[in-house]
């Protein structure tokens, strides 16, 4: 091993798997380095979803070794909740490249995994998350300015060609009012909520180009 081992961050745990008999590899999303694969040997309890630790890794390559995991808070998932949090993790893990420094990331999935574990609404707290997780990471999102829509008009969203009013029961229509709800970061209205989820579904597709989101059909 050589390296000097690097500053300490803040990170969760996205996914583990094994890697030989005592030791796991890491996908981390971290606050300073974005999303970092390291591996880690031994048991290290404290090391798993769902918990911001305090990490440092050494080593080159990578696959770096975690020198530094200290747990700094529990998000207490269970049922609906954990497999929500489980597709966010796994969000991430499909959009974002590794070691791309994407700042905003981790607090939104942190501000999600706190209102999953106060048990607010999934539905709600997932349209809230996906619409953070895009922002950053030129989806177009930026460019939809929630001041500027209509309530009472009815839009179509492209990424390549932005967005555009368009007739209600258009394939790809959205209501002005569910879109103003998922720029604003406000609950969308429950007879928007099937239309909002396929809405977002759609435009993370657009940039999954293929990938496949298996915890989505837990959902």
């Amino acid at each position: 091993m050589s390296g000097a081992a690097t500053a300490v961050t803040q990170g969760v745990v996205l996914h583990a798997r094994a890697l030989r008999e005592n030791s796991r590899v890491l996908e981390l999303l971290t606050g300073e380095a974005g999303r970092v694969a390291a591996v880690v040997r031994g048991k290290a309890g404290s090391v798993q979803p769902f918990v911001l630790l305090d990490l440092a890794w050494r080593g080159r390559g990578e696959l770096p070794t975690l020198q530094v995991a200290e747990q700094q808070r529990v998000f207490p998932l269970t049922g609906r909740a954990l497999v929500c949090g489980l597709y966010l993790n796994e969000l991430v893990l499909r959009l974002y490249p590794r070691d791309a420094p994407i700042p905003e990331a981790l607090p939104a999935l942190l501000t999600a995994y706190a209102r999953l574990a106060a048990r607010e609404r999934a539905d709600v707290v997932l349209r809230r998350a996906e619409w953070a997780l895009l922002l950053p990471i030129d989806s177009g999102l930026e460019h939809v300015d929630a001041a500027e829509l209509d309530p009472a008009a009815w839009y179509r969203y492209e990424p390549e060609m932005g967005l555009e009013p368009t007739a209600p029961g258009r394939a790809g229509a959205i209501a002005g009012e569910a879109l103003w709800a998922l720029a604003s970061g406000q609950p969308v209205p429950d007879n928007h909520a099937r239309p909002a989820r396929d809405f977002m579904r759609a435009l993370i597709d657009h940039h999954l180009a293929g990938r496949v989101l298996r915890t989505r059909a837990l959902l």
